[in-house]
């Protein structure tokens, strides 16, 4: 897999994980006032979700920092 490829996964991952913390706040933040089914589960999900994705992006910082 090339360098680009491996940039652009985490790039992706990045906004990914910007998105989702976005989607996150406004579901939590909205839930009280509209009501919405499953409001809970659903951010329980993303907490998942943005956690593997993080540690993902820090085991890449650590294999990058390692590899100098």
């Amino acid at each position: 897999i090339g360098v680009d490829f491996m940039e652009k996964i985490k790039k992706i991952s990045k906004y990914t994980l910007n998105i989702l913390t976005i989607v996150n706040a406004l579901l939590v933040g909205l839930d009280p006032i509209w009501n919405i089914p499953y409001a809970d589960k659903v951010s329980e999900t993303l907490i998942v979700v943005m956690a593997v994705i993080g540690t993902y992006l820090l085991g890449q910082k650590a294999v990058k920092k390692e590899g100098k």
